[in-house]
């Protein structure tokens, strides 16, 4: 038997509602799965309940987007060229914790800010889109957070990218002419956060951070566990077979915890469900974690 711990609903920008993740979980023959919404909690409570119904174990999660310039700072070296992206994943968390929700307002005032920015740097590119276009397409999928990945499914519905992964190489992906950056929580305040409401905390995809080398991914692994980080994504869909392997050890050689999962968008990105085969152990060791306080 198998889990998926990171997987995306309507809540935020998968195409799938909550409740709509049980059923494709036994479909993928998963005996358990983490909803893991981009800034929000919303909507956990609907896919939990349709997880007890269906039998299959739910584990409440989150991904906070955090600032990874902070831990070039921290480290004391220069960031990579084309600075990546650094998310961290809760698990076992409290839903409806104030602190927690706190956070998912001013992340979302955020994303309300920087999605206007990217629309005109898109229409100065000679591309007539409108921000009513986005919203209309996030209504109608449900999402009560709005990004780029609904941006990116306008250029494609309006012919001007080839694909959701297009739009992000050519128009809206970090240093792309459409860019615009939002403020985003320093990694330990983010790792804080979740574990004030009794999670644990995941490093999401290390690849995404873009290091400069292995050495440089250690040293950004170590930062990360002086604030606190409990864990480190070793499976998912970005990751090579041999970046499987070596996230492993460095979990093993720092005493962290392991995580997995497929990153599931649900239409807007090719990733299939449950496409990591995490073993069920890797939840069991996550769960003794959290019940004996990380």
């Amino acid at each position: 038997m198998f889990c998926d711990l990171h997987m995306h609903s309507t809540a935020s920008d998968g195409t799938h509602a909550p409740a709509e993740l049980a059923r494709l979980a036994l479909a993928a023959g998963l005996g358990a799965i983490a909803l893991t919404d981009h800034d929000t909690t919303a909507g956990l409570p609907a896919c939990a309940a349709a997880c007890a119904e269906s039998g299959v174990a739910f584990v409440p999660g989150i991904e906070l987007s955090a600032d990874p310039g902070a831990i070039w700072t921290d480290i004391g070296q220069a960031p990579p060229e084309r600075l990546g992206t650094l998310h961290i994943l809760g698990y076992f968390i409290r839903h409806d914790e104030p602190g927690l929700q706190a956070i998912h307002r001013r992340l979302l005032d955020a994303r309300a800010q920087r999605n206007p920015r990217i629309i005109a740097n898109l229409q100065a590119l000679g591309v007539e889109i409108a921000y009513d276009d986005v919203l209309e397409l996030a209504r109608a999928e449900g999402s009560r957070v709005v990004g780029r990945p609904h941006i990116a499914q306008v250029l494609l519905k309006k012919g001007y990218v080839k694909s959701i992964q297009d739009a992000f190489a050519r128009y809206i992906g970090e240093g792309k002419a459409a860019y615009a950056r939002t403020d985003l929580l320093p990694p330990r305040e983010a790792i804080e956060a979740i574990h004030g409401t009794g999670g644990l905390a995941s490093m999401a995809h290390p690849v995404q951070l873009r290091c400069h080398d292995d050495a440089a991914m250690d040293r950004a692994v170590v930062c990360l566990r002086s604030w606190g980080l409990d864990a480190l994504e070793t499976r998912h869909t970005d990751h090579t077979p041999a970046q499987v392997d070596r996230y492993g050890k460095l979990a093993a050689r720092l005493g962290l915890l392991t995580t997995g999962g497929s990153d599931f968008h649900g239409e807007r990105k090719p990733i299939g469900l449950g496409n990591q085969r995490v073993p069920m152990e890797v939840l069991d060791r996550l769960r003794a974690a959290a019940k004996a306080g990380g």
